[in-house]
C-alpha cells in the first residue's frame, strides 16, 4: 500500500507537465498564425482557427494520456498482486526502480513525439487557414466619407462613377458645371464581401448634400400640372383633407383617387409657386366633360336632358344631326355633363336584406284550352341577409362584391296550370281583323255634316262583296231591323260584340259558331244608307268603342 501511495504522489508532475505543454502549444500556434494579419477581422478569424486546431491537438494528446494511465494501472495492479501472493519483499525495490526507469523513458519518448508531431500539425493548420482566407476574403478598398466607413469596393472607379453621375445631374439642373466637394478616403484591406458599398444610397446621399440646388414639389393630376409648393407635407395634407371630406360615415374599407395623382420633386424649378388654398379650390370644383348616352325604350330628348342635368339646346348643339322627334332605341347621343375635378372612390361595407325571387313551375291540364292558364299556387319571394363591399365613384355605385349571403326565408315557387286542349275554330283570339276589303269612308264619332253621332266606321264597297267575321264567336242576331237593315251580331264571349250592318245577304243564323275570317254576309245597302257599304261596330260591355283602335282603315 505504501508503494501505491508513492506512485500516486509522483503522478502529479506529469499532469502539470501536460497542462504546461498544452498552454505552450496554444501560444505558439496563436503567435505563428497571427503573423501577417492586416485587419482586426482577419486576426480574429485566424485566432479562432488556431484555437480550434490547438483544441484538436489537445484532444489527441488527452486520448494518449488516457491510454498511458490505463497501462500504468494495469502494471500497478500486477505489482500489488505479486507482492500479496509471492511476498517478494526484496525484489519490490528493484521492481520499483525498474518502474521509475520505465516512466522516465516513457516521458522522454513522449516529449520527442510531441516535438516531432507539432511541426506537421502547425504546417497543416497554416495551409488550411491560408486557403480559407483566399476563399472568403479578397483584396479591396475600405471606403470612408468624412471619416465614416461606408463599406468595401473592388475598385476606386466605382466611387468615381457615382460622383460623376451626381455631378452631371446637378450640372444639368443648374445649367452650369458643378463639382462635388466630397472627402473620400480609401484603405487597402482584405475586402469583406458581406459589406459592399451601397452605390444607390451613396448617390442619394451625395445629391441630398448639395444645398445649392432648390427643391420644389409639383402636383399633377392625370399628367396636368396643378401647382408647385415648397412643402411636400403640405400637399399630402391637402389631398388627405379632400379624401376625408368625401368619406361617408359608413364602414369604409378604403378611399382613394381614381385619377393619377402624383407629387413630383422638381430640382431647379423656375415656375411660380401656387398657394395651397388655390390648388385645393381648383381640385374641389367641377369641370365639364362629355359622355355617351344610349337611348332606351320610352326616352325623349327632353326627358334625357332632365335626367342628366342639361338642356335640349345643349344636346342639339353637341349632336347637330339629331332629330328630337325621331330618336330610336339604341341610338347614341353625346351629352355634356359636369364632373368633379378629382374623382374619388370609396369601398364601403354594407349589410342589407335582399328578396329572393321565386320560380314558376308549369303543370299541364288537358281539360283547358291551349293559351288558357291559371295560377294554382301563388309564388312568395324569400329573404336573404347580405354583406357586401360596394364601390362608389363620386357617390355612384360602380361594383358590388358579395362577402356573405345567408337565406332567412326560402322562396315559395308559383304553380301555373296551362291548358293543352285544342281550341275550336270559333274560339275568340282576342284580336280583330278588318271585316271588309272596302274603302274606309266614314269614321267613328260626331259627324257635323249629318248632325248625328256615328257609333261605328263605314267601308264602301260593291254590292255582293264578302264580309268576314272580325273574330271567332257565336251569332246572336241575324235579321233585318230599322236603319241597320240586314245585320249580324257576333258575341265573342270576352265582353266584346261586333255588328255587321246594311248587308245584302246573310250567310249565318243565330246560334252558329263562326271562326275569325269566316264569310258571314255580303255587302249591300239595306236600311238607311246613301250607297252600298258595310257599317262595322265594336261594343265592349254594351258600349260602342272606336273600331279603329282595334282594326285598320
Amino acid at each position: 500500500m505504501r508503494s501505491a501511495q508513492t506512485l500516486t504522489i509522483r503522478r502529479s508532475p506529469v499532469r502539470g507537465f501536460l497542462h504546461r505543454t498544452w498552454i505552450r502549444l496554444r501560444l505558439r500556434l496563436s503567435c505563428l498564425l497571427a503573423i501577417g494579419a492586416s485587419t482586426i477581422h482577419v486576426r480574429g478569424a485566424l485566432r479562432f482557427a488556431a484555437t480550434v486546431l490547438s483544441g484538436i491537438a489537445w484532444v489527441l494528446l488527452l486520448l494518449r494520456n488516457v491510454l498511458l494511465r490505463a497501462v500504468k494501472r494495469v502494471v500497478l495492479f500486477l505489482v500489488r498482486e505479486v507482492e500479496a501472493t509471492a511476498g517478494w519483499v526484496r525484489s519490490h525495490d528493484k521492481l520499483k526502480m525498474e518502474l521509475y526507469q520505465w516512466r522516465a523513458e516513457r516521458r522522454t519518448e513522449k516529449n520527442h513525439t510531441r516535438r516531432g508531431r507539432a511541426a506537421p500539425m502547425i504546417l497543416m493548420a497554416c495551409v488550411v487557414i491560408v486557403l480559407a482566407a483566399a476563399t472568403v476574403f479578397d483584396q479591396g478598398f475600405e471606403v470612408s466619407l468624412d471619416g465614416e466607413v461606408l463599406g468595401y469596393v473592388k475598385d476606386r472607379d466605382e466611387i468615381r462613377a457615382v460622383v460623376d453621375q451626381v455631378e452631371q445631374r446637378i450640372s444639368a439642373y443648374r445649367g452650369e458645371l458643378y463639382s462635388l466637394d466630397a472627402d473620400f478616403s480609401y484603405r487597402l484591406r482584405h475586402m469583406d464581401r458581406s459589406e459592399p458599398v451601397d452605390l444607390d444610397a451613396l448617390a442619394s446621399r451625395l445629391f441630398a448634400s448639395v444645398g445649392a440646388v432648390d427643391r420644389t414639389y409639383l402636383l399633377t393630376v392625370d399628367g396636368e400640372a396643378i401647382g408647385a409648393c415648397e412643402s411636400k407635407s403640405a400637399l399630402e395634407l391637402m389631398l388627405r383633407r379632400i379624401l376625408l371630406r368625401a368619406a361617408s360615415n359608413a364602414t369604409t374599407v378604403s378611399t382613394g383617387f381614381v385619377n393619377d395623382v402624383k407629387i413630383e420633386t422638381q430640382i431647379g424649378y423656375t415656375g411660380q409657386l401656387t398657394p395651397i388654398r388655390d390648388m385645393e379650390a381648383r381640385l374641389t370644383t367641377e369641370r365639364s366633360a362629355s359622355k355617351i348616352y344610349t337611348v332606351e325604350v320610352g326616352d325623349t330628348v327632353s326627358a334625357i336632358a332632365l335626367r342628366n342635368d342639361t338642356t335640349v339646346a345643349e344636346i342639339k348643339a353637341l349632336n347637330p344631326d339629331l332629330d328630337e322627334n325621331k330618336i330610336q332605341v339604341g341610338q347614341e347621343i353625346l351629352l355634356a355633363t359636369a364632373e368633379p375635378f378629382l374623382s374619388i372612390y370609396q369601398i364601403i361595407t354594407e349589410s342589407y336584406e335582399e328578396s329572393i325571387p321565386y320560380e314558376t313551375e308549369i303543370e299541364y291540364d288537358d281539360t283547358m284550352y291551349k293559351n288558357e292558364s291559371r295560377i294554382r299556387v301563388t309564388g312568395v319571394r324569400g329573404r336573404a341577409a347580405v354583406v357586401a363591399d360596394v364601390t362608389y365613384v363620386n357617390g355612384e355605385e360602380r361594383s358590388r362584391e358579395i362577402l356573405s349571403y345567408e337565406v332567412l326565408e326560402a322562396p315559395v315557387n308559383a304553380v301555373k296550370v296551362v291548358g293543352t286542349k285544342a281550341r275550336p275554330r270559333s274560339t275568340p283570339t282576342g284580336k280583330f281583323i278588318k271585316p271588309s276589303a272596302g274603302r274606309y269612308s266614314s269614321g267613328f264619332g260626331y259627324r257635323p255634316n249629318l248632325g248625328d253621332y256615328h257609333t261605328g266606321v263605314d267601308y264602301a264597297g260593291a254590292i255582293g262583296t264578302n264580309i268576314w267575321a272580325a273574330d271567332g264567336g257565336t251569332v246572336i242576331w241575324a235579321a233585318q231591323r230599322g236603319n241597320y237593315g240586314k245585320y249580324i251580331i257576333i258575341d265573342h264571349g270576352n265582353g266584346f260584340k261586333t255588328y255587321y250592318c246594311h248587308c245584302s245577304k246573310l250567310l249565318v243564323s243565330v246560334g252558329d259558331k263562326v271562326a275569325q275570317g269566316d264569310i258571314i254576309a255580303k255587302v249591300g245597302m239595306t236600311g238607311r244608307v246613301t250607297g252600298p257599304h258595310l257599317h262595322f261596330e265594336i261594343r265592349y260591355n254594351g258600349k260602342a268603342v272606336n273600331p279603329l283602335n282595334y282594326v285598320s282603315k
